[in-house]
């Protein structure tokens, strides 16, 4: 079952209308229909007060935790996610994430978006750059690391990122323990 598909079977167990979920969410009706028609992909901020609002973990919604753990994924399988307030993307690597030690991602951080301040959370991250230029900040240190690098932190440390080149910047982005 898709993503769109346990936000509106959820919605329909609650005794939710699309109107009386897009109030506690706060958004229209408009964009639930679209969010469960799978027109539209919710940011994470939504994604959570959608979760709030239907009384379940936002990663259920995400990843359907009642299927087989598979050991692959198609591009069209995997959970789609926006960052909010930006254009970045991401996509989850895994069908399953919270039986697991690694939150792996695809990401996409378009020209001149970033992390929209610094971060600090348990953990640890690591990233593959595949195309483009991207500006690291690890506590006092700042990196620009091109297409072929890689990176690794301690994420416990103040940390941000944004793209500084001229094309999309597309990584293979892991965080341990998963955050989502």
């Amino acid at each position: 079952m898709e993503m769109c598909e346990r936000i509106k079977s959820l919605r329909k167990k609650k005794g939710y209308t699309l109107k009386a979920l897009a109030e506690r969410v706060g958004c229209t009706d408009a964009y639930i229909s679209q969010i469960e028609t799978g027109k539209a992909v919710p940011s994470i901020s939504i994604l959570k007060k959608l979760a709030e609002a239907l009384d379940e973990d936002m990663r259920n919604l995400i990843c359907e935790e009642k299927r087989v753990d598979k050991i692959s994924l198609t591009p069209e399988e995997r959970a789609k996610i926006l960052y909010p307030g930006s254009r970045i993307r991401a996509e989850l690597l895994v069908n399953k994430i919270s039986n697991k030690a690694m939150e792996p991602l695809y990401k996409v951080v378009p020209v001149g978006e970033g992390s929209k301040g610094v971060h600090q959370h348990e953990g640890e991250e690591f990233g593959y750059i595949l195309k483009g230029s991207l500006e690291l900040c690890v506590g006092d240190q700042k990196v620009i690391l091109h297409e072929g690098d890689s990176f690794y932190f301690n994420a416990q440390r103040p940390h941000s990122y944004r793209n500084v080149g001229d094309k999309d910047v597309e990584t293979i982005w892991v965080v341990s323990p998963p955050v989502l």
